[in-house]
């Protein structure tokens, strides 16, 4: 490491000038190495000892080009590395480096690809289970966050229509006591399969918290309450076998281009809470 130490304080940004000042110093200090002897010897003639280093000289000038520029090619694997970690600290964009072989520089480049692309892999599970709920597989209270955010920008860039549902579980704590804490749990992991079953892929559902979920539906207000009424009805059916009809106290309320998220989550909260004093196991959206 001392002799590249050493190199890095003269040619601090560049590995190629270091590697060439190491050939262009092992091809030329035998070359001085032999005019100095032909200098002292006295056994040549002094228009001989010029004619030898004058081809001697040019040809190793020469084979010295030759070879430096071999070199600077043979480096474009480790520059095309060195731009793909960049690329991707910088910019996330994953490498897609040529195999070459199995030598050294083969074996390097393979190794960045598998390394980077499992990060890669591992960062994306990582943010997936940030903002997902262990229980549900639902969005947890970050994912709605972010995710209420993206569906408001959707909505107001392409016009297209946002409803909000806020959904409160009315009778999970006597599927608890009646059944154990055990069955609540599969009863919320069925609400949420049962709600992706009609959700869009441009929509959304959320564990706000406890049994408080969120669900996000681009379709005009009228059309969103109706699917959401439509579903709500099919939870609450009276089913065979083990599974429990769920009773949902919801509300809905539709997104007015630009007004802050948390007030458009407080009228859907609201309105769910109506319709929750009201009896419960029922939809109130705005405009009903």
């Amino acid at each position: 490491m001392r002799l590249y130490r050493g190199l890095a304080r003269v040619f601090p940004r560049s590995f190629s000038a270091k590697l060439m000042t190491v050939v262009f110093v092992g091809v030329h200090v035998p070359l001085l190495v032999l005019l100095l002897w032909m200098a002292f010897s006295g056994q040549y003639q002094e228009q001989t000892m010029w004619a030898v280093l004058g081809v001697v000289l040019g040809a190793t000038l020469v084979g010295t080009g030759m070879a430096m520029m071999a070199l600077y090619r043979l480096m474009a694997p480790l520059r095309q590395a060195a731009e793909a970690l960049e690329a991707y600290y910088d910019e996330q964009r994953l490498p897609h480096l040529p195999d070459l072989g199995h030598d050294e520089i083969g074996r390097l480049l393979r190794g960045i690809n598998r390394s980077l692309h499992g990060v890669d892999a591992g960062l994306r599970d990582l943010r997936r289970s940030v903002l997902l709920d262990p229980l549900t597989q639902a969005l947890n209270r970050r994912g709605c966050e972010q995710a209420l955010a993206d569906s408001a920008s959707l909505a107001q860039s392409r016009r297209q229509p946002l409803t909000l549902f806020v959904v409160d579980l009315d009778n999970l704590k006597p599927i608890n006591d009646a059944h154990g804490h055990l069955a609540g749990d599969q009863v919320l992991v069925r609400l949420v399969v049962s709600a992706r079953q009609w959700l869009q892929p441009s929509d959304w559902i959320g564990r706000w918290g406890g049994d408080e979920f969120l669900l996000a539906v681009h379709a005009r207000h009228d059309v969103a309450c109706a699917r959401m009424r439509s579903w709500l009805d099919r939870l609450a059916e009276p089913v065979g076998g083990a599974e429990m009809p769920l009773k949902a106290s919801a509300g809905g309320s539709g997104y007015r281009p630009g007004e802050d998220l948390r007030e458009l989550y407080r009228r859907a909260d609201a309105a769910m809470y109506r319709a929750k004093s009201a009896g419960g196991a029922q939809l109130l959206c705005e405009g009903d």
